[in-house]
């Protein structure tokens, strides 16, 4: 396996988990992701040079970045677009997607990152600590913490909804 690919494999979850806690459109997360990757393999020759959490912290802010300046072009072609959005066949799947969306939404960025690696991308308590450079114990109880909140919150769509 090349020095890229191992690279690569070893870096891709977390990227993809910080873009999709922050875009929560798998396209975009995935586009994202894909142009990170590519900009690193353009400056593969310097990265190779830095330490882990030094490729980790060039790979956040690559994505970050990148980030920002998809919601720029998004916020000027919302602008520009003038049609009605058509509603979902499945008003209530529709309806409860929202209101997750809304959910994570209120979650701080780091947590909601750490939602998303752990649920989304199946990462595990050791794997999302070394991707945020934090104890396993720490993720552990934030995720805690998270999963109390969105309880809260989405308690109208639990069976018998929500009463006790």
């Amino acid at each position: 396996m090349g020095e890229f690919e191992a690279f690569y494999r070893s870096n891709v979850r977390m990227v993809y988990a910080l873009m999709l806690a922050r875009t929560t459109n798998v396209a975009v997360a995935e586009d994202l992701t894909q142009e990170t990757f590519l900009r690193a393999w353009r400056r593969f020759h310097e990265l190779s040079g830095f330490q882990s959490g030094a490729q980790r912290a060039w790979l956040a802010r690559t994505a970050r970045n990148l980030l920002v300046d998809e919601w720029r072009r998004e916020s000027v072609r919302a602008r520009e677009r003038d049609e009605s959005v058509a509603r979902p066949p499945d008003q209530a799947a529709s309806d409860l997607r929202m209101d997750l969306a809304q959910a994570l939404a209120s979650l701080e960025d780091g947590d909601r990152e750490m939602v998303i690696m752990r649920y989304l991308e199946e990462m595990n308590s050791r794997e999302i600590g070394e991707a945020l450079d934090m104890p396993e114990g720490t993720v552990r109880r934030r995720l805690a913490r998270c999963r109390s909140l969105l309880a809260g919150r989405l308690r109208q769509w639990a069976p018998g909804g929500g009463e006790q």
